[in-house]
Order: C-alpha cells, then sequence, then structure tokens
C-alpha cells in the first residue's frame, strides 16, 4: 500500500547490501556499471547509499569521482605518511575492525562524500609491497566492516573479486541480500552462467540478478533472447556501453554526469546515453522492488 511504501522510502529498511559479482578471469566491465547505478540510484532515490570495492589495488572508483588527485596532492602538501588512509579507506577501517573498535559511527570518518546525505565512497585497499597481502585476515576485517556499516547506510554497493579463488569471497556472497551476476554479452557467458545456477545454490531466482556489461542493443544476443535462453523469468538486466558516461569516469565527472540538465532531460532511447539511463533506471526499480519483498519477510 502507498503508506507501506512510504515508510520505506522514509528508511524503515536498513542494511541492504547488494553485491556485484562474476565468474569471469577477466575485466568485463562490472566496476562500470556498480558505479553507474549507485551514482544514478544515489540521485533519483531517497537512499542513504555506500559504494566500496574490495579489489585490490583498484583506484577506478576514487578517480571516477575525482578524488585520487586531490589525495595525491595532499599528501606531497602534508608529506603526512598517515594520510594514505584517506586515499584508501578501508586501510584505516581494517585496523579498527581487527581490534574490534569499528562502530558505525565511526564508518563516514574513512569514506569520501559525493553527495551529502545520497552516496559515500570507500576506497579499495592497496596491496602490499611485493603482493603480498593477508587475504583472509582483510577479508575477515571487510565482513566485519559490512556488518557494523550496514547498520548506518541503507544500501551498500559492494564491488566484489571476480571467482571463488580467494574463499572469503562466498562468505561475503553469503551475507548480501541481493547478488548482481555480471557477464559478458557472449553465448559462452551465458551456458557458463547456467551451469554456474545449475552447480551453485548460493544463487537462487529470490536473492540474485544477472546484469549483462557493456550491453549492445544492436547485437542479436538481446535482453530479450537472452532471458529467454536463460529460461528466466522476467528480462535480464543491462547497463549499456556510454562513450559520455566511460568518459566521465576517466575524467573523475560522474556524478556531475549523471547531474547535467540536458542528460536529465534526455527522453528518446534511441540515443545511446538516454538509453543507459532508462536501462539503469529499470534495474533500479527491481532492486526497490526486492528490497521491498526482503522488508516483508522480516
Amino acid at each position: 500500500n502507498i503508506k507501506g511504501y512510504e515508510n520505506f522510502r522514509k528508511g524503515i529498511i536498513k542494511m541492504t547490501i547488494i553485491t556485484f559479482w562474476n565468474n569471469n578471469t577477466g575485466k568485463i566491465g562490472q566496476t562500470y556499471s556498480a558505479l553507474a547505478i549507485a551514482t544514478h540510484m544515489a540521485i533519483e532515490h531517497n537512499y542513504k547509499i555506500l559504494l566500496m570495492s574490495t579489489k585490490y589495488n583498484d583506484q577506478v572508483t576514487m578517480q571516477a569521482f575525482g578524488f585520487s588527485q586531490s589525495v595525491q596532492a595532499l599528501n606531497k602538501l602534508t608529506k603526512n605518511k598517515n594520510s594514505m588512509e584517506l586515499e584508501s579507506g578501508i586501510e584505516g577501517m581494517t585496523k579498527l575492525a581487527l581490534s574490534s573498535r569499528l562502530t558505525p559511527e565511526v564508518v563516514p570518518n574513512y569514506t569520501r562524500m559525493v553527495f551529502k546525505d545520497r552516496l559515500e565512497i570507500l576506497a579499495a585497499q592497496k596491496s602490499k609491497e611485493g603482493g603480498n597481502v593477508d587475504y583472509i585476515r582483510t577479508y575477515s576485517a571487510t565482513k566485519n566492516i559490512l556488518s557494523v556499516a550496514r547498520k548506518y547506510y541503507d544500501i551498500i554497493f559492494v564491488d566484489l573479486n571476480n571467482g571463488f579463488s580467494e574463499a572469503p569471497t562466498r562468505e561475503i556472497l553469503e551475507m548480501s541480500n541481493i547478488i548482481i551476476i555480471n557477464v559478458e554479452q557472449k553465448m559462452s557467458e551465458f551456458d557458463a552462467l547456467t551451469e554456474l545456477k545449475e552447480k551453485e545454490k548460493l544463487f537462487t531466482p529470490k536473492n540474485s540478478f544477472t546484469l549483462i556489461n557493456r550491453y549492445d542493443r544492436e547485437s542479436k544476443y538481446t535482453s530479450k533472447n537472452i532471458t529467454r535462453y536463460l529460461n528466466e523469468k522476467k528480462e535480464v538486466f543491462t547497463v549499456p556501453y556510454d562513450n559520455l558516461f566511460a568518459e566521465a569516469v576517466q575524467e573523475g565527472t560522474a556524478a556531475e554526469f549523471f547531474l547535467n540538465p540536458r542528460i536529465r532531460k534526455l527522453e528518446d532511447t534511441e540515443d545511446k546515453t538516454a538509453f543507459l539511463i532508462s536501462e539503469l533506471s529499470r534495474a533500479e526499480q527491481a532492486i526497490v522492488y526486492r528490497m521491498q519483498e526482503l522488508q516483508m519477510r522480516i
């Protein structure tokens, strides 16, 4: 009902963890999709959102919002060895998490604000010199961070490492309320996804979505055809590749891109950017609906 929906929008529901994951070995555009959905959703919906990455040395998210250069400049200006925590928030939070000193109120101290009360980002952790990273220790801290942060934010978007090579990855997927399985627009990917869902009971119709990255609507593998091929009940979701948004990510203006009045007024979905916006909205509506379902189960 309307009253129930309004209460939901006011923030009754908390602690929704939405994880982007793929079982591929290469770069398929998962971070691009996570950035697009989290940023657009923060603008169009009244939720307090945290976007974080567990990928080591992944600075794309910081770069997309223009923070990388400013942090480097601050480091040079202050010559503060501890200022690196500003750039890589997970590192600072990990220390607190492992010493049981991390609280919900502390989390924002290690994030970067994109939109006040709407979107904050938590930078990925950097690998130690030589690439020697204690994955178990770090992932244990990441799970702690998620458990604490979910008490402060309405939604946490997690850009998770691909595959199952690191055992704790599965544990983070298990604690996620919604899993977004990212795939490429290739027949081999769809076959692999079918096999994965048959093998892994972790992915169910109730807790997972299929998302095609860098979607090309001119391909014969359209979202509708793929939906039928995968025997999905609802049409799979897509994040189309858009040159303008890709350039905005590289230039650190991802937030400004979605706030641009010209882009917000686009309606002709024949336009690539307008099509991107419409597909993001379709995915976000499904996420909101799934969150409502989760609330009703409580």
